[in-house]
Parts: structure tokens; sequence; C-alpha cells
């Protein structure tokens, strides 16, 4: 049995953190929540040296020990618990060369707490083109800690971290660092008595415990008494104790940083980050860039993506082309062809525009882009009272609503932090891009406009169209939810650097195996239910149809292919699901859509990305076994009075409606997480339900 012990990684966010965390435990690393919070969880393990193995836990970034926000607060509490189920036995703090002044803050806070730390220097490269040499071994003399130097991206320096790791665990509770500040100096020797009270390992231990022991979880009520008391009997000013400690440590690394940290030029070198900022945050150039980049994204996902689809719309049209000539007619064929190959095909064709859509986020992502989108919308964002640090859980929502709801916990602001959930769903996000391209294929011509794509801007008009709207809402949500919180929007902004691309290829499989596996199963389970609602009916109502049409077979023995197309459309109509369809048939009609449209969308809401495995499987066993692509069909269709079912009026109708409409139970599942309660995730689904319903029915009557 291999010893074991338990790693912690703590720094600033983009420090590299998550880059190391990867690289100590490549697959084996699990994401769960925190025991009481919705935060994430990320841990592994990994073989520190021969029989010695160690498991590692990814706290969440934050800045210092006084924290701000959900996930700060959990960090907070891991690293000031002493019985907490993650209390590490080695803290490796990620340090940022190139910042290194303000990272030795949070790491010294983290030395006073009495675990042995390890600092793990990251981002060398960009210190180095600043002009910026740092001295390791004097550092390390003065931290008092090992200092190692690393590049996770590279795989660089893991070797030489091991082997700290292992030389500070053989080590023990030996190897925690002395006191970087002698805090009760400034404090008081008051702190003593709630160190020695609640068995707290240091005097900075508790000066935390006395400055938050009201939000602390693992506080016992006789606790916070002991130590209310213990207060009460001081003239002890948090504000003011925490300042001075600050400044404090800032003398302190100020006099480590100006002997061990030697810039090569007085003036920082002009790097190339900071010449494309000048471009790409500049209040004009910097949002017509922006939005080029989103207008590339969206043509991308017609253009890259026509080639792999065709071919496998061809390749599902070819299988049912043989599975139909190869099988005798019966329920089993029907089963196959028509239930489970269809539904089948409803997924796989999507497949390349998910990878397109997720290639494109993973390299803003990585080249450091994303967080510039932030700065730039924060002007935009106030004016509906948020700020930019609510546009990174919107933009995520196009990706998928369910992690950008989670990603509204890095807002410290509560109002704006709710505010942000109610609207994130607004978003498109990639299970509506089936439904928006199947319907743009059909409504909207393929034709160039001046060098575009027409169906390409139309698409990029309905994220859009999702993206004011959010903003809209969440102007009159601002005026409705009062509070006298108010927020500041204080972010770093990563340098750029060339993508991994590695990396990006990987997260494109990742999430086409998470679309296939998670949304497939939906759409197979739902195909499935659909054929068998679609294929039975009322034992009497088919019985009724069948003699109709085998005494009109005998009477016209000459139309019988025709009859046979007529028999079948009437089966269906007179099936379940034809049943369930005729009763909500009132409630869409002024909307321009028929029944089937209906069932669709009743089907969508466990997942918007149903509603092309539902009309795949309606359309299937709603006509003959041919090998026509599911557009084809859909193209195909007529009303009872001749006229196409899919006009510009009722295609647009519907795209607006897919544009709106709460339609994810996991979503709603994640804001009752979020929130603690029904009330909200009830209040959203109503409203978006509202708002798809009134702007179908305006869509409608202006494109008809």
């Amino acid at each position: 049995m291999r010893p074991s012990f338990t790693i912690a990684l703590a720094g600033n966010p983009n420090s590299g953190k998550s880059s190391l965390f990867n690289s100590l435990t490549g697959l084996n690393q699990r994401v769960g929540n925190f025991p009481g919070v919705t935060v994430d969880k990320k841990t592994g393990s990994f073989l520190v040296a021969e029989k010695l193995q160690a498991s590692v836990l990814d706290l969440p970034g934050t800045y210092s020990l006084y924290p701000k926000s959900a996930d700060e607060q959990v960090t907070y509490e891991v690293l000031l618990d002493t019985n907490h189920k993650d209390k590490p036995d080695i803290i490796i703090v990620i340090a940022d060369a190139s910042n290194l002044r303000r990272n030795l803050l949070f790491c010294s806070q983290i030395m006073d707490l009495g675990i042995p730390v390890i600092m793990a220097l990251t981002m060398n490269d960009i210190a180095r083109q600043k002009g910026i040499d740092i001295d390791i071994e004097g550092l390390q003399r003065l931290m008092g800690i090992p200092v190692v130097k690393i590049n996770p991206r590279k795989n660089k320096g893991i070797k030489e971290l091991k082997k700290v790791i292992t030389d500070v665990y053989k080590a023990g509770a030996h190897a925690a660092s002395k006191p970087f500040i002698d805090i009760e100096e400034y404090a008081g020797d008051w702190l003593q008595q709630i160190q020695g009270g609640l068995e707290l390992p240091t005097g900075y231990s508790a000066l935390h415990v006395a400055c938050s022991y009201k939000e602390l979880s693992f506080l016992t009520e006789n606790q916070r008494i002991i130590v209310e008391e213990i207060i009460a009997k001081t003239d002890f000013h948090k504000a003011k104790v925490q300042a001075e400690e600050i400044m404090q440590r800032y003398r302190k690394i100020g006099g480590i940083t100006e002997k061990c940290v030697v810039e090569n030029s007085p003036l920082k070198q002009s790097m190339m980050s900071e010449r494309l900022d000048k471009v790409l945050l500049h209040p004009w150039w910097g949002n017509l860039v922006l939005l080029l980049v989103l207008f590339t994204m969206f043509q991308s996902i017609f253009w890259l993506a026509e080639y792999p689809m065709n071919w496998v719309e061809a390749g599902f049209g070819y299988l049912t082309n043989i599975f139909n000539s190869l099988l005798p007619d019966s329920l089993v064929k029907d089963l196959l062809v028509n239930g489970l190959l269809a539904g089948i095909g409803g997924i796989v064709i999507f497949i390349p525009q998910i990878m397109i859509l997720f290639g494109f986020i993973t390299l803003l992502e990585d080249t450091g882009y994303m967080a510039r989108i932030s700065f730039l919308s924060d002007r935009l964002m106030r004016s509906v009272g948020l700020n930019g640090r609510s546009v990174m859980p919107l933009i995520s929502g196009m990706a998928c609503a369910v992690p950008a709801v989670m990603a509204a916990r890095t807002i410290q602001n509560k109002k704006e932090r709710l505010i942000t959930i109610m609207v994130t769903p607004l978003m498109s996000c990639s299970a509506r891009l089936p439904v928006y391209t199947i319907l743009i294929g059909l409504v909207i011509p393929d034709k160039t406009l001046f060098i575009f794509n027409l169906q390409g801007l139309v698409m990029m008009g309905l994220y859009l169209v999702g993206f004011l709207m959010a903003l809209i809402v969440a102007k009159v949500m601002t005026i409705i939810i009062k509070t006298k919180e108010r927020s500041f929007f204080l972010m770093e902004l990563p340098v750029y650097r060339a993508p991994r691309w590695n990396n990006v290829v990987t997260t494109m499989v990742e999430k086409a195996k998470i679309f296939v596996v998670d949304a497939g199963k939906v759409i197979i389970v739902i195909s499935l239910l659909l054929w068998v609602l679609a294929t039975f009916g009322p034992t009497e109502k088919m019985q009724a149809v069948t003699a109709k049409y085998e005494l009109a077979k005998k009477q016209h023995p000459g139309q019988t292919e025709e009859l046979e197309k007529l028999e079948s459309m009437e089966k269906l109509e007179n099936s379940y699901a034809g049943i369930m369809g005729k009763a909500i048939e009132p409630a869409i009609t002024p909307l321009g859509y028929d029944w089937k449209i209906g069932i669709a969308i009743i089907t969508s809401f466990a997942a918007r990305e149903v509603f092309v495995g539902t009309m795949s499987t309606l359309y299937s066993v709603g006509s003959d076994a041919s090998d026509d692509t599911v557009r084809e069909k859909m193209r195909a269709a007529r009303r009872p009075d001749g006229t196409p079912v899919y006009t510009l009026g009722s295609g647009v109708s519907l795209l607006m409606f897919y544009v709106f409409a709460m339609q994810c139970m996991s979503t709603l599942a994640i804001v009752r997480r979020e929130t603690g309660t029904w009330k909200y995730p009830a209040l959203q689904f109503v409203y978006m339900l509202g708002l798809a319903y009134i702007t179908a029915y305006i869509a409608f009557h202006i494109f008809s």
C-alpha cells in the first residue's frame, strides 16, 4: 500500500494553477462539489516518487485570504479549518513570475497559517520578455520556503517539483515556515486566547477567526460565543488591523523583491500583449474586432461544417436505403429504420458544428482574448445594472447554460449574480444549434449577400437577439430588485499566448463525446418512445383507419401506392403522438405550427436538441420508406390545404420560439441548486416561455 498525503494547489487566478493540476494528475482527476456548496471540487492523484503517492486538491483561485466570493470562501475555509476533510499536508502556491510582488502577498498569508508551503514559479517566459530576472536561491532564503521554476504547459520543472515535494513530505511538520510577520505586534496578544481556546496552529489563524467568526461554517455556536467574548474585551478594529497587516507584508515583500528581482531596463519592455491591446481594447476598433471574431465563428459553423454534414447525411441515407431493401416489412424493420436509425442520424449529423463551436471558444480562452471580451463589455453591462464579470457566464452560455450558471459564482454582488443566473439561459447554447441549423436550411435561401453567406448572417443574428434580450431583461430586473450593495469590476488581463492546438483538438473531441453520450441518450430514448407513440394508438381508431383504406384499395386497385401513403399519414394522426399534438394544436396554430411541430415542442422541454430527433422520427413514421433526409421530408411537408408547413413565416416563428423558450431541465435544476429555491427557476421558466410565445407570434405575422 503506497503512503498517501494531500497537496493543495493555491494561487491567484490566471497564474497557471489549473495547468499544473492537469500536468500532475493527467487523466487521474475527478470533478465534484465541496460539501454543502456548489463550488467545483477538482481532485486527482499522482505518483510523487517510487512508493509515494499524493492526492491533489485544486483550490479555487483567490487573490488574498480575505474572501469576496463563494469560490474564495471555499479556499478560505479549507485552509483555516484544522479538521476539514480536505485539509492539506502541503500547499503549493503557484506564483506568476512576471507579477511576483502581488503573488507574494497571498503566499506570505498562507505561510503564516503554519502549513508547509512550496512556491512554484510560473510564467517565467513572460518574465524574461519583460526583462525580469529572479534570483531563485535568494528568494528561497528570504522567503524561507522552497521555490521551483516550472512550465506546466510544456511539462518543464515537474520532475524538480516532485523531488521538492518528497523532501518536504519527509520533513513533516518541521517543513512549516517561520511566521512572515509578527501579527500580534499589530493586533495584540489577545489572539493567543483565541488560538488556545480553539486549538488553532498560529496567531494568524486566530486573527482570521476573529475577523470572520460569524461567517465560518466550521465553528460551533459555543466557539463563536468564546470568540465574541474575547473580542468584546479588546479595542479590536477589523479594518484597521487588516490594513496594517497588508502594509507590513508589502513592506517586507518590497525588500525581498528589491534584492531578488532584477529588471534589465528601468522601463518595462513593450510587449506584444500591450501592443495588441492598444487595438483590441480600443473603444471603437476593439468592438469592431469583437464583432468580426463572432461573425467569423458563425460563418464557419455553416461554411466549414457543410461538407462533413453532407457526408454524414448521405451516409445515413445510404444506410436507410440498405435496411429498407434488405429487411422484410415488419415492426422490427420499422423500429430499426424509423426509430433507432433516424434518432442516431439526428445526433451524429450535428457533431461537426458542435466541434467547430467549441473549438472557437477554446481558442478564445487559450489565447487570452476571452478576458478582453469581458473588459470591452463592462461599459455595456453597467448600463443594464451588471458589470464585465457577468460577461464570462453569458459567453459560456453559448456553449452550455449549466456550467455558465455555475460560473456566476465569481460575481461578488448578490443581486448581479442572481440577475446573471436569470438571463444566462437566453444566450443561445450548443443545444439550440441543431434546431437553428435545420430550420435555417429549410426557410433561409443559401445565398451570398455581398461576400457573406446569408444563412450564416441569420445564425449570428439569432445569437445577437438572445444577447440583446438578456440585456433588456437584466435592465428590467435591475429596476425591480433593489439593493444598496455596490460592485466593482477588477480583473487581471492574461497575456496573449499561442493556442495549444492539442488542447483545442482534445476539447473538441471531448465536447463531441459529451454531446453524443449525454444528449444522445436523451434523443435515442425519446426517439424510440416517439416511435412507439407514433406507431400505436387507440385500437378502435387504428382499426377504423385500416378498414377504411383496405376498402379503398379494393375499390381503386390502381391507386394502391398513393392510398398507402394516405393511410400512413392518417394512422399517425390517430396515434398517441398524433392525439398529443392535436391536443395542443389550437394553442400553437396562431404561431404557424401544426400538430407535428407541437409534439416536437413538447419533447424539447426535456432538451432542445431533441427537436431534430423528434422531427426525424415523426416524418419517418408518417411517410413511405425512402432514403430521403429529414430536411427533405420536412421541406416536402404539406398542410391539409396543400400549403407548405415550413414557410418563411412559420420557420422564423419557430426560430424565435427556440431562441427564448426555457427547454432544458438540467438548467432549471442547476438554477435551483445555485439559488437554493424553486422560486427562481419557476420564474425563469414562465418569463422565457412567455417571451418565446409573444415573439414567435409577432414573427409569424410579420414574415407571413
